[in-house]
């Protein structure tokens, strides 16, 4: 895939629900709750783009259909050259697979599994790669290098704080190298010093390994962080802010200055 093509992509992408008066929700409704209306997007590679709106807005259901884990009532979703109407369940979840990363508010760590087999578990996943375990084993330790936790890899969860199971968060996103990473609300369940550091961090690797990413926040402050902003309200998207409208290397500058001003933070 090119520097400049695109790897998200949506045509006139709608979706709706049938709902009650009650609020609930109804298959044999007449009532539509509109939730998005005619969303048109292109995002490019290596591009971050920002996702803000009031919560219920769809910002979140907007982010599950670019990622294919909800299907749209009418448009169409184009990621990574592939239309996911064309795919089903398995077929999408394939396309994903070592290509699209994410990261969570609430982390979705496997409790039952330390850091380092958290990290593991997308390598083990992809049979594709035919890696050997040791190599997995050391892929997932240089991942947790780069996001400052190479002594705490054999800590359960549990044992970690907020911050740092972002961070293992982080390096399973990571660890796979994918060309597209998802995050939702990904300081939502952090306090502001460590939601900075996470935040730093995040796009310290996400322009190293130039991957497009699409961020779903209610903070503007972060939302200014990427190249472009869009925002939603009333079901349907606005630009806030262009990529061509910001100087990227400015944008990229001013990252990793923050990044250099938090020293406990290593990033290879």
């Amino acid at each position: 895939m090119t520097k400049n093509s695109n790897v998200i992509e949506t045509q006139n992408l709608n979706k709706s629900l049938a709902a009650s008066h009650d609020g609930s929700n109804k298959s044999s409704s007449t009532e539509t709750l509109q939730i998005l209306d005619q969303i048109n997007l292109k995002i490019t590679q290596g591009e971050s783009v920002a996702i803000t709106g009031s919560s219920g807005s769809g910002k979140t259901t907007l982010l599950g259909l670019l990622a294919g884990l909800d299907v749209p009532s009418s448009g169409e979703v184009i990621l990574l050259d592939k239309k996911l109407s064309s795919l089903d369940e398995d077929q999408r979840a394939a396309l994903r697979l070592g290509k699209v990363g994410f990261v969570f508010q609430s982390f979705h760590l496997m409790d039952n599994l330390t850091a380092l087999e958290n990290v593991m578990l997308p390598l083990e996943l992809d049979g594709k790669l035919k890696l050997k375990n040791n190599d997995i084993r050391q892929r997932a330790k240089d991942a947790l290098s780069q996001v400052g936790l190479e002594q705490r890899t054999n800590h359960l969860p549990t044992q970690l704080s907020g911050g740092e199971q972002q961070r293992v968060a982080l390096a399973r996103a990571f660890v796979s190298n994918p060309t597209v990473l998802f995050a939702d609300e990904p300081t939502g369940n952090l306090d502001s010093n460590t939601g900075d550091e996470i935040v730093a961090l995040l796009f310290k690797m996400q322009q190293h390994n130039n991957t497009t990413l699409v961020l779903v926040t209610h903070d503007d402050e972060l939302a200014e962080k990427c190249q472009t902003h869009y925002r939603i309200e009333n079901s349907k998207i606005e630009i806030v802010r262009a990529a061509d409208s910001v100087n990227k290397s400015d944008s990229k500058e001013k990252v990793e200055k923050e990044i250099v001003s938090r020293t406990e933070v290593s990033v290879s």
